[in-house]
Parts: structure tokens; sequence; C-alpha cells
């Protein structure tokens, strides 16, 4: 269980602010009374003195009780987790104390929470869009506290902050009501859906991880086993230039197959047009669980695999670039930077793959995900092919009907609750 920072609130660290209940007890309203006592006891009006007093007199001390009210209160925030998968609960508690000898009669917790999250709970809309607000009422002798619990359900991938927490209280009369505002801020991380990969029909042209290999699909450039005649097919940088001046004419490297890969998996947010409704953020919600699900199968077999997205991020506005690895560290690293990715492009994908790619090592398999490409992406994955990477396309929304020979290109559509790859020309 993790606990939030503890809110002390106190006269030091609050944002407060106090309304009298009405014009009757503003300061405006107490000088017209005072005046009238002034009046009623100049003319010896006793029973106007008399009620007069006890208005001022109580109106005096429901000030002073609430300009104390809320010193020595303390607030915490406990939540059951702060990392969570779509559709799992999170219990959250809140505790409110009293530290004083002046009781609190009445008090009232609002904590901000995202909307949705309480769908059986009596909630309010907040100050900020797409959050609700958490009341809670109760009263506090000295020295005493309360608790709240709520099971909250969370339904969609994303970076959440709950908070702040305001506090109401004031005198016993209501007549001075106080509240206060404190920076009370978790941050949960919702990782997007993951599907199993045993569904997607992937095709063994580009194996995932390290299973048996009928043909040589992969080949090791730091193992070489001997040299073959020049193709056309064949890159430059494979030309063993020794043997070829010694043959007489080109010879190229043959390598040591193997079936480990590296997988760089990139994510074109700029392609996920934004004016098609419902149907677009569905559809971009498809593209990151689909990186996410094949991310996860790939650690799982114990390769490494990195993660490239030009798009904001929630909470630092950078784009994401985790170099390739592996381990369980590196899968959460890339689900909770798929978590925090939002819609907001950093810039043009293509000027985003063409900076990057250059600082993966050579063989390395480029999985693009995207919904409706750019006229110029075939001309750049010609030119990754032609560096020796391997590129393939995974397009998420609607299919279209080009005939693409300049890379494996696959459709990604969601019956239902299930990913499907339909295979498209590939190559």
């Amino acid at each position: 269980m993790s606990a939030s920072e503890t809110a002390a609130i106190n006269e030091g660290e609050r944002h407060s602010s106090s309304q009298p209940a009405g014009h009757l007890f503003g300061w405006f309203g107490l000088l017209v009374m005072l005046l009238v006592l002034l009046v009623a006891a100049w003319f010896g009006q006793v029973v106007v003195v008399i009620l007069t007093g006890l208005v001022l007199s109580a109106a005096g001390l429901a000030k002073l009780w609430s300009r104390f009210s809320l010193v020595g209160v303390h607030c915490q925030r406990f939540l059951s987790e702060q990392r969570l998968f779509p559709g799992e609960f999170i219990e959250l508690r809140l505790r409110l104390v009293n530290r004083k000898l002046l009781p609190l009669p009445w008090v009232q917790v609002d904590d901000e929470i995202p909307t949705g999250w309480a769908a059986d709970i009596s909630t309010r809309p907040g100050s900020r869009p797409g959050f609700d607000l958490l009341s809670h009422a109760g009263s506090l002798l000295w020295y005493a506290g309360i608790r709240w619990r709520y099971r909250l359900r969370v339904s969609q991938r994303g970076y959440y902050s709950l908070g702040p927490v305001v506090v109401t209280s004031g005198d016993i009369f209501g007549f001075y009501p106080r509240s206060i505002s404190q920076p009370l801020i978790d941050h949960v991380i919702v990782y997007p859906k993951l599907f199993p990969l045993a569904h997607l029909g992937l095709p063994s042209l580009y194996p995932l991880g390290e299973i048996k290999a009928e043909r040589r699909i992969f080949e090791d450039p730091t193992r070489t086993i001997g040299v073959r005649d020049y193709s056309p097919h064949d890159s430059l940088r494979r030309i063993h230039w020794k043997a070829s001046a010694r043959h007489q004419k080109l010879q190229v490297k043959v390598f040591e197959p193997t079936t480990t890969m590296k997988v760089a998996l990139f994510l074109a947010v700029d392609s996920f047009p934004q004016d098609d409704g419902v149907n677009a953020e569905d559809n971009f919600e498809l593209g990151i669980s689909t990186v996410a699900s094949i991310a996860n199968y790939v650690v799982q077999q114990r390769s490494p695999v990195g993660l490239y997205v030009n798009a904001h991020l929630a909470d630092s506005g950078q784009p994401v670039r985790i170099p390739p690895g592996g381990g369980v560290s590196q899968l959460v690293n890339i689900l909770e930077a798929l978590a925090k990715v939002t819609l907001l492009p950093t810039g043009s994908f293509n000027e985003f793959l063409h900076r990057e790619w250059g600082s993966l090592p050579w063989g390395t398999t480029l999985i693009i995900v995207l919904a409706k490409p750019s006229d110029s992406l075939p001309g750049l994955l010609t030119r990754l092919k032609e560096a020796g990477y391997r590129p393939l396309v995974l397009q998420v929304g609607e299919r279209s009907d080009d005939n693409v020979a300049y890379a494996a290109w696959y459709h990604v559509k969601n019956p239902g609750n299930l990913i499907e790859f339909a295979s498209r020309g590939a190559q």
C-alpha cells in the first residue's frame, strides 16, 4: 500500500478563504448592528440593547471559532495502488485528524478525482474539466479522527492526478465557513490494454523472439561464416572488399543465421486524425494497445525492444525515446510511457523517424504503428531497407487498398475486444 504525502493544514501552509453566511454577518452588517446598539443605549432601549448585544457577541464568538477551526487539522490520502490496468479497482482512503482542543461541529472534505472513477458514488462536478468532487461530511471532537473509504474503478489508459483536497469547516452556527485548499496530489498510471499475441496471426516472415527459424531470416552481422556473389538486392554495407578483389567480382558477407532480433516500436501520433469523432480515440487506443502487446511479447521472448513516439507526454511534454533493451524493467518503462502518451504530436513523424533510426543498430526491425500513412512514407521505408533495417508497418483504422511493396504491411482491426491482424501485401 502506498501513502501520499501528509497534508498538515496549518497557518503556514494553506490557501484559505472565509466567506460570511449572508450580508448580516459581514463587516458592514456588524457595523450597522453596532450603530443600532449605541443608538439604543443612548435612548435607553434595554430590550434592543440586549438583543443586539447577543447577536454581536454570537458573531464575535463565531468569528473567533472559525478563525481557529482548521488549525491543527491534518489530512492524509492513501491509495492501495498507483499503477493499474484498465478495469482494475483501486481503494482510496481519506483520514482527517483534529489535533487541538477546539472541536469541529461540522466539516466537509472535497477530493478531486477523474470523472468516471466513482460510477456508483454520488459526486459533484469539479473545478477542472474531466474531474469530479468526491465529498465527505462529518464532525470531529477534540483530538479525534475520521476516515472515509471508497472503491474506485479505472476504465481507461492514462496518467491521472488526484487532488487537491479542499477542507471546509467553521463555527457551530455556520456564520463564517472557512475553506482551505491543500495541494495533496497523487498520480495514478493506468497502463494500456494488453492482448495475447497467440490470437494475432502474425506471419512467420517477421517472428518475434527467439524461436526456431526454417529460413535464414535474421543474421548476426558480428559473425561472418563465408562469402557469396553479390546480387542487386544486397546492401553495399555487406560487400567484402578483400574477397571481391581476390575473386575479381563483387562478393558479400554471409552471416551466421539467428532468430534473435532487436525491435524498435514506433507510434506515429500525427497519423491519427483528431477530427474523426469517437473513432479517432478508439483507433488511437487500439494503436497504443498494439504497441504495448508487441512489447510485452518481445520481452517475454527475452529479446530487446525499444519505443519511440512523436507525442507530448502528459507529465513532461517530451517525446518518447527508449532505446532497445530487455527485462521486466524495460517493459515497465515502455508501459508507463505509453500510459502518458497524448494525442498531441511533437512534429512530423517522418522527420522524427529519420532522426531516430540512425541511433539504432544495423538489422533492427522497425515496427511502425500508424493510422493514415503520409505520401512521403514509401520513400522513407525504402531508404530504411537499403540501410539494413527491416521495416514493418501496422495500420490501424480504415484500411486502404494501395498495393504497398516497400515493406511488410498489415492492417489492424478490433472486432469486439480482440485485435486481429489481416495480412496486406507482405513482401
